[in-house]
């Protein structure tokens, strides 16, 4: 059984978010754009510009989900779903798995490969994509003509957008009802768009795996802004959405935590957006 001590903040990863030191990963490095994967608009979702309460408000969630202050984003598109062994076997393919900050994009073995190809094992092509360091995931979203989502974004689309209706979790106050956790996914990763989406039509922003986002880790601002992008430098980037080894608690829409760049793990994967 996999400890639960990899659903918050690893211990060794964790960050003072008050202080932040620079790093040398570059996001996504060696990637170019133009991959022969870009994603067909069915799979992806509009999330119309607004403003949003981000964060957890005094007295409940986290600390480092507060203060909870206003956001303002303009509108752009996400994946309908996490990213797939599928989808990812075809960048690997074209693109080889490249070593970035010496580590490689993938370290993992849901794959089979011959030569130059990859090919999602079978039984795993519509699971998530784990395994990827940050830079892995950036390379992907470059080559797709995307990127990964900034933390507001991610947490904007996951709270559903202009059709929020104020759910704890993406798209439901029942967990049972959108989220692979602990307590139903008998510990393991399932396909992703199992379960129901939220307000917008996105699945799994709650639970099956951690997902990279843009941002260093780092405290949130108490002002109202802009398009945030986080602090310019850090140890460690943020990740959202907890995974099927988490508890309820860590699968709010509103929960972060961190993994240094490098930091694959199994419970971690990643979607794209575009603007």
């Amino acid at each position: 059984m996999i400890s639960l001590t990899s659903c918050k903040k690893e211990q060794e990863e964790l960050i003072n978010p008050t202080t932040n030191s620079k790093s040398s990963s570059s996001g996504g490095g060696k990637s170019n754009s133009g991959g022969t994967n870009s994603k067909p608009d069915s799979d992806l979702v509009f999330v119309e510009g607004g403003t949003f309460l981000m964060g957890s408000p005094a007295g409940s969630g986290d600390g480092d989900e507060r203060p909870q202050h206003k956001v303002t984003l303009k509108s752009f598109k996400i994946t309908k779903y996490e990213i797939t062994n599928e989808q990812y076997a075809k960048f690997l393919s074209e693109r080889g798995n490249q070593t970035e900050n010496g580590v490689k994009w993938y370290q993992g073995t849901d794959f089979d490969i011959t030569g130059k190809k990859y090919t999602a094992k079978k039984g795993k092509e519509r699971m998530p994509v784990r395994f990827v360091s940050w830079n892995g995931a950036a390379a992907y979203a470059k080559w797709a003509k995307g990127r990964i989502p900034t933390e507001a974004e991610w947490e904007y689309a996951a709270r559903g957008g202009k059709k929020s209706k104020g759910y704890t979790w993406s798209g439901s106050n029942n967990i049972n009802e959108v989220a692979w956790y602990v307590g139903n996914s008998g510990q393991r990763l399932h396909n992703v768009g199992e379960k129901k989406p939220n307000e917008l039509g996105i699945y799994d922003m709650s639970g099956n795996v951690w997902e990279w986002t843009a941002d260093w880790y780092g405290p949130y601002k108490k002002e109202a802004q802009t398009n945030p992008k986080g602090p310019a430098t850090g140890k460690a980037r943020s990740r959202r959405g907890a995974s099927a080894f988490c508890t309820a608690h860590n699968n709010r829409s509103a929960n972060r935590s961190n993994r240094a760049p490098n930091g694959v793990r199994h419970n971690l994967g990643f979607r794209v957006v575009f603007d």
